[in-house]
């Protein structure tokens, strides 16, 4: 699997079972208006409400773009989709435009990744490295006890690199079932082995194959889950 930029996807082909396809996209090199046509009137309006123009013209990019490419997955006008969304939020196709089709999107700073999977749910989450102050009682708070104590043991230069492995493979996860980080995340347990570069060419791997890491662009990492 790779992951594209979003103007690459494939013109005549559709997800398969356990078929999981990723693009990315850069928001702030995107022009919004060609997308405000195709939003509906509540996207609009969350994109009105947003405190700042460039918050509202990434949301307004951002959803643009996740209603291009399920449009073309599901054969139709992307104005013309409609979404429900889950007890937690999560977005998903409404009516039978839905059927078997799970997506999800995660945006950090100017990038934004999308996941469209068939037969299973997906959910991704990127995060843009940056210094955590206070890091290993930021970990404490959602990583199991057994995580943290293993997390304590690694050398301080890689703890950064680590937390966010970690973050971003519990978001992934918990999106995937649809309820984020209002979900329990230290009851979220990914254990590494070291080394053994995965599909992705990172240090760790993941004992679930259901799950793997990924560097979206230079300065970010990512997880892709699908469940």
């Amino acid at each position: 699997m790779k992951i594209k930029h979003w103007s690459d996807y494939p013109k005549n082909s559709f997800p398969t079972s356990s078929d999981c396809h990723m693009w990315l996209a850069w928001l702030d090199e995107e022009d919004p208006a060609p997308f405000r046509s195709i939003l509906s009137s509540d996207e609009k309006l969350r994109a009105e409400r947003l405190c700042s123009p460039k918050g509202a013209d990434r949301f307004t990019v951002a959803r643009g773009i996740l209603r291009t490419l399920l449009g073309h997955f599901r054969s139709c006008n992307p104005e013309r989709l409609a979404f429900a969304y889950g007890p937690h939020g999560k977005p998903e196709l409404a009516d039978e435009m839905g059927d078997g089709i799970s997506f999800n999107v995660s945006h950090s700073g100017n990038l934004a990744v999308f996941a469209i999977a068939y037969g299973c749910e997906v959910g991704v989450d990127i995060e843009e490295f940056r210094p955590i102050s206070d890091l290993e009682a930021t970990a404490s708070i959602f990583l199991s006890s057994d995580e943290f104590s293993q997390y304590q043991t690694i050398p301080t230069e890689r703890k950064l690199e680590r937390f966010f492995n970690l973050w971003t493979s519990k978001e992934a996860i918990l999106k995937a079932y649809g309820i984020g980080f209002s979900g329990p995340a230290k009851d979220i347990f990914t254990k590494f082995q070291e080394p053994g570069p995965n599909i992705f060419g990172q240090n760790d791997v993941f004992d679930d194959t259901r799950l793997r890491l990924f560097d979206p662009a230079e300065g970010f990492r990512g997880a892709l889950a699908c469940l």
